[in-house]
């Protein structure tokens, strides 16, 4: 009797057993089919944030492009005009010149005299004098512009890099500020406050585009008129050098809420159809890969300052 309530509760708890590792095989399998899916969404997550951000990239070179085209049409509006103008003060030298050729052979006398007065003063060759230099140095000036904007942008949209270069983050901040001076000059005064600091490695056209995008956003937080101002300084935190970047804004600031998100993906202030939202995050994400930090400090009606600080080069570097 006692050996087969043996065997019956053998059996019992060898079944319960059996179901217990049924169900725990099943259970592993959904977990595996689940791991499977979420590593599946990740990479799908991964591939679409991908493209964000390289849309955001082409929106901002869009709208960078626009900005220097419509700078180049400037300087090269009036070099041409001027050149205009040149040309037709040239064709009064020679017609001056063809006179004095053609009686050059001549004795020279009252009638010529009188003639070539006379065209001097149709001409306005004493004019044409005075305003002759001026004209050539306007013309060489406009088309260094063109050849300074070209070039900031070559620089700015420099694609390629792979290794991390020394660069100077004071020149860089002045290149950045050229490439969309077409925005910020009509609301915007910029006052810069640089330090003598050393070099470091970074991406330049990374820098570029994280600069850009805080001189943009001040510009766009101070709609009618504002300072921007932007500073550079070494400074020890947590016992290590940093070189400090700050860029402030007189602009109508944030609030607690808005600062909280503000590096999120996807947020922002804008009205719908202007930027992505994505600026500040992708911002964020250079500075993390310079191994470097940005943070923002903001209050309504006081404007902002964002503090980028970048780790400068050790003696084994």
């Amino acid at each position: 009797m006692a050996e087969d309530a043996y065997k019956i509760a053998y059996e019992r708890e060898k079944l319960a057993r059996k179901k217990a590792e049924n169900l725990l095989e099943q259970k592993t399998r959904t977990l595996y089919d689940s791991v499977l899916k979420l590593q599946e969404t990740v990479s799908e997550l991964e591939q679409t944030q991908d493209k964000l951000v390289q849309s955001e990239k082409m929106a901002s070179l869009g709208q960078l492009a626009a900005g220097v085209a419509h700078e180049i049409n400037n300087p090269i509006g009036f070099s041409l005009s001027n050149l205009t103008t040149l040309s037709d003060y040239i064709d009064s030298f020679i017609k001056l010149d063809t006179l004095v050729l053609e009686n050059i052979s001549g004795v020279v006398s009252e009638q010529f005299i009188e003639q070539y007065n006379t065209l001097r003063e149709t001409e306005d060759i004493d004019f044409i004098v005075d305003d002759f230099g001026g004209l050539l140095g306007d013309t060489v000036k406009g088309l260094n512009r063109v050849s300074a904007i070209v070039s900031n942008l070559k620089k700015v949209s420099h694609a390629g890099e792979i290794e991390k270069e020394l660069c100077d983050i004071n020149e860089v901040i002045e290149e950045s500020i050229k490439v969309v001076w077409s925005e910020l000059k009509y609301n915007m005064e910029v006052e810069k406050k640089f330090s003598d600091i050393p070099m470091v490695y970074c991406h330049t056209g990374e820098m570029h585009q994280v600069l850009m995008n805080l001189f943009l956003n001040a510009s766009h937080a101070c709609e009618d008129k504002g300072v921007l101002r932007v500073a550079t300084a070494v400074q020890r935190i947590k016992e290590k050098e940093w070189l400090v970047i700050r860029v402030s804004d007189d602009g109508k600031g944030m609030s607690r809420e808005v600062k909280k998100k503000i590096f999120d993906p996807f947020y922002t202030t804008k009205p719908v159809g202007v930027g992505t939202g994505l600026g500040l995050s992708v911002s964020f994400g250079i500075i993390e890969k310079h191994q470097g930090t940005i943070e923002v400090h903001s209050e309504e009606g006081l404007g902002t300052t964002f503090i980028i600080c970048l780790p400068l080069p050790t003696t084994d570097e």
